[in-house]
This record gives C-alpha cells, structure tokens and sequence, in this order.
C-alpha cells in the first residue's frame, strides 16, 4: 500500500527527539484518531496542550528577533512588549501542562553492527502505569511524543481543524482545510456563489418544466 504520508513519517525518523515510537504508515492517522476519539481527562489535556501550541506558534509570527519580553521594550515598542510578554506567559503555562508528564531514559545493547561492532538503542519510555483508551490504539503520551516530533520538523500547523466540521486532520498538502471530499462539497453548498447557482439552475428549470407543461395543456 502506497503511503501517503512518506515525506512527514521520513522526517519523524529523523526527529531529534528518540520517542519508543517508531513511525509507521498508521501514526499520524491513529493520532488524528486520538484526537477527535479521546474521552480521558488526561486524553483531552494532550488536545488542550495541542491548541495553545498552535496558539503560540501563531502569536510568534509577527515577532521579528529575540523572544524575550525585555522591560528596554515597554516604553519604545509597547506593542511588541505585550505581545512578547503574552507569548512568555502562555510558554510557562504550557511547560506547567507538560510536566505532568514523566518519560524515563532506555537503554539496550544490540549486535548485529558491521563488523560485528555494538550498537546502542537509546529511547524514553513513557509511564507504564498508562491506560490505553477503548477503540484507540494510541495513548496519550504516545500522541504527546508524535506532536512534539512535529514541532521539531516543522510540521506542527499541519494538525488543524476542518473548516466544514471542525474534527482534527493532518494536512498532507499546506493549502489543505477539509477533512474529506464531503466536507468541502458541503462548505461550498454554503457559500453564496453556490447559492447563487442553484437559484439560476432553479429558475431554468422552472421555465423549461412548468411552463412546457402548460403549453402541452393549452394544447
């Protein structure tokens, strides 16, 4: 089956952060699962933890230079201080979200190396005390440790919400806004050109219906 999210799941691989998961053709799609599907209190923080980071990558964008809220700014840039200063104030906010979750350094030895050399698998491994939540096969620091390997390769605004039904999706492509084929067929019966086309549609087919009957009883 050809994958159709090759690029991201070869940049995950490549991700600095050395997760217990290994990137597969399921990933992103058992994340997006996981979050519209997760029920948990601790399921529904890692979406809450999700939003405020997009949040603040939003906010971030109009920053040119350093990040830091220096006081040297109230006064000559008020604007970019409290912008700046926001951005600060949600960052320590979402580090307090994160730390209430605990990954414990792995290490295991293997051979096989060429030459017959050693080699080192080094990993996190998330709380084994975690439930896995009914009908989904990600928990919840499995979706917390994919989110973050999205910020380190750029990838994080690719989660977003559909424009027609709101649900969480991936964006395979930048321009993407729906989730499905329906959900933008649905979006654009709303849209007033649309609107405008059926009622035109409608009145043709009035005029070559109706009144062709009429003729026919006339007749």
């Amino acid at each position: 089956m050809l994958d159709k999210h090759r690029r991201t799941l070869a940049r995950l691989e490549r991700a600095s952060i050395a997760g217990g998961l290994i990137p597969s053709v399921f990933l992103l799609d058992d994340l997006i699962r996981f979050l519209n599907g997760t029920k948990t209190a601790r399921g529904k923080r890692i979406v809450v933890i999700l939003e405020k980071m997009l949040q603040l990558e939003e906010m971030t964008k109009t920053i040119d230079g350093p990040m830091l809220a220096a006081l040297s700014l109230k006064k000559v840039a008020p604007d970019r201080f409290r912008v700046q200063w926001e951005v600060e104030k949600q960052t320590a906010l979402l580090n307090r979200e994160l730390r209430k979750y605990r990954f414990s350094p792995r290490a295991a030895v293997a051979t096989g190396g060429s030459g017959g050399a050693v080699e080192w698998v080094a990993y996190w491994r998330r709380d084994s005390r975690e439930k896995q939540e009914e009908r989904l096969r990600m928990m919840a620091s499995e979706a917390l440790e994919v989110i973050l390997k999205l910020t380190q390769i750029g990838y994080l605004n690719r989660l977003r919400h559909c424009a027609q039904c709101h649900r969480w999706l991936y964006a395979k492509f930048r321009h993407q806004t729906f989730c499905s084929v329906t959900c933008q067929q649905k979006n654009y019966t709303q849209t007033d050109q649309w609107k405008a086309h059926r009622r035109e549609y409608m009145r043709e087919y009035y005029h070559s219906t109706y009144k062709g009957r009429k003729k026919q009883v006339a007749k």
